[in-house]
């Protein structure tokens, strides 16, 4: 096995020694820095097969370095092993958003360390009576790249927008569906008393005058005459029970002919109702559809940044949280996409010297790179701050409110343009204020399946 190279970063020089005496024990040769500026410096002319970074220095901080050295191409595929005191899930999640493999304390047992680098292919386990085959990636040297097709695109975590527009669309119809619907009452009221009206115009009137006295005739027999009078007493109770339930018999139907007209009149109006809500919600989802095309415009109008600006820096921390706040208040329940998409700047210097912005004047054809540093890199953790790392780790907008926060980093060829280089431009001035219209970062607003039904 070739010679290793180990970085050890740390303030303490008690801290050095015994990790130093640690690492030599495997035969790693070890190189010293007492702080992140001085190890930067060091890897502008040197690289290394692993750093071991403590946490808390003076001046800039271990994480701050993880994030500059992650963000460098020539740097960025050393593994860094945060070795410090500090400890809990939020700062391991921190650490490793940034770039860091795993967290070390301070106390190291020999053994964990030597699984550690054993894993990284810096030591073989002489307790195997044959060498196992090198796990896949972890001979890779630190100037070593990404192999083709490789993916690193970190979800960090995912307005109901919907449901806010639903809300405030249902505030601003609920008087005309109240209106609506008490017209729609009335109405059937109305129509029910007219036919209750007419049904008793029509109904016959009740015998109200009495049976015509029967005067005995003279000379008529008084048994015979009583035997007239029974029978015409019982005729007339004859008629009489005819004549009620020939009347009853019509109430009747003209009770069901009542039941049904009333009943035609409240499908009639139950239809009118059907038909005014379906109107109602159509409106309100192309309301809806307009009201999202809107916002992801607004939000975007002002993501364009310059080359050398992290796109998930602190002040985009502080937007996201402003974003979330207003979307958690109104109960929103979905998806919220941040893409940092790249620019094809003019660019002078290479990989060990760093790309850099070519002066304003400078040809065209003396561009050493149309591009962008980080053309084939899809790391998110190269192009975030340690405040938005710690803002996705920490919050509970993002954590608790039901909003998924979805990070992705573009390459060259996953990026997408917002403006045209036009093809008289000469100078990179002129191709460089193009290229940062299209270095930029770019919103979207996805709605949960169950915000749309």
């Amino acid at each position: 096995m070739s010679i290793k190279r180990a970085l050890i970063v740390d303030d303490s020089k008690s801290a050095q020694i015994s990790l130093k005496k640690l690492l030599e024990a495997h035969d790693l040769v070890v190189e010293l820095a007492d702080s992140a500026e001085a190890a930067l410096e060091f890897l502008k002319y040197e690289l290394v097969d692993v750093i071991f970074m403590d946490h808390t220095m003076p001046g800039m901080d271990g994480l701050e370095a993880v994030s500059v050295i992650k963000a460098n191409p020539r740097t960025a595929t050393i593994p860094v092993m945060m070795y410090t005191s500090k400890e809990g899930e939020v700062y391991v999640s921190q650490a490793r958003a940034l770039g860091a493999i795993d967290v070390l304390p301070k106390q190291v047992q020999p053994g964990v360390l030597f699984e550690m680098l054993l894993k990284l292919g810096l030591v073989s386990d002489k307790r195997a009576t044959t060498a196992p085959a090198a796990a896949e990636g972890a001979g890779r040297r630190s100037t070593d790249r990404p192999g083709d097709g490789e993916q690193h695109v970190q979800r960090a975590l995912g307005i109901s927008l919907e449901a806010v527009i639903k809300r405030i669309l249902d505030d601003q119809h609920s008087e005309l569906r109240s209106d609506l619907l008490r017209s729609h009452r009335e109405f059937a009221r109305s129509v029910a008393a007219e036919i209750l009206e007419e049904q008793r115009a029509q109904r016959p009137p009740e015998m109200t005058e009495p049976a015509p006295a029967i005067v005995p005739r003279a000379g008529v027999p008084p048994t015979w005459f009583a035997l007239l009078v029974v029978i015409c007493v019982i005729l007339a109770a004859l008629l009489w029970q005819v004549r009620s339930e020939r009347d009853a018999a019509q109430l009747a139907v003209s009770g069901t002919s009542m039941a049904a007209d009333a009943a035609d009149a409240a499908n009639e109006v139950a239809q009118d109702l059907a038909a005014d809500y379906a109107t109602l919600r159509d409106r309100t989802r192309l309301d809806y559809t307009r009201l999202v095309a809107a916002l992801q415009w607004a939000i975007n109008q002002h993501a364009t940044l310059p080359y050398d600006a992290l796109p998930f820096d602190d002040a985009r921390a502080e937007e996201l949280q402003v974003l979330l706040s207003h979307l958690v208040s109104v109960g929103f329940k979905g998806a919220v996409g941040i893409e940092s998409h790249l620019g094809e700047f003019c660019l002078v210097g290479d990989d060990v010297a760093r790309f850099r912005l070519a002066p304003p004047d400078t040809p065209l054809e003396a561009c050493v790179l149309l591009g962008h540093a980080l053309d084939d890199s899809t790391f998110v953790a190269e192009r975030q701050s340690v405040g938005f790392v710690d803002f996705l780790v920490s919050s509970p907008l993002v954590n608790e409110a039901g909003i998924e926060v979805q990070i992705v980093a573009h390459d060259r060829d996953t990026s997408t343009r917002r403006a045209d280089f036009p093809t008289d431009l000469s100078t990179a001035g002129e191709w460089n204020r193009v290229a940062e219209a299209n270095n930029r970062v770019e919103y979207t607003l996805t709605l949960a399946p169950a915000a749309t039904d």
